[in-house]
């Protein structure tokens, strides 16, 4: 079998389809979030939220997908309840935009929304062959 060959085999597969779960179980999360959050504003109409939900997808989604992927690629050691406990805490700072909100339905229901990927949705290890500490 060559490199090339090695390079897509089972193992890379599986890592890239985790990576694929990743990011598309916090797209869904966001987007539950984000509805309930436009049904429950007052003075909001639901297809305004919704818009408001997808540009907070650019500032809390992308950079929370592509921190629980780079830290889930990198790190190798440590128990994977430590791990979701300090990798959430920096995803819970994404929500930041959201101080200056008129309410606090968003902001709240954001942070909750990262600590819940962050705890039970993000795949990990990202990559189980890899890792060294306790699954």
């Amino acid at each position: 079998m060559t490199t090339t060959g090695q390079a897509t085999g089972p193992g890379m597969r599986r890592v890239l389809g985790r990576m694929a779960r990743c990011a598309l179980s916090y797209v869904l999360l966001h987007l539950a979030v984000w509805t309930v959050i436009a049904l429950v504003v007052p003075d909001s109409t639901f297809l305004g939220g919704m818009q408001v939900g997808l540009l907070m997808l650019a500032f809390t989604g992308i950079p929370t997908v592509l921190l629980a992927i780079v830290a889930g690629l990198a790190h190798q050691h440590m128990e994977v309840v430590l791990f979701r406990v300090l990798l959430g805490f920096p995803m819970v700072l994404f929500a930041f935009p959201l101080i200056g909100a008129a309410t606090a339905e968003p902001l709240v229901l954001q942070v909750m929304a990262q600590a819940a990927f962050a705890a039970w949705l993000m795949p990990t290890p990202l990559v189980p062959e890899n890792w060294k500490g306790k699954p």
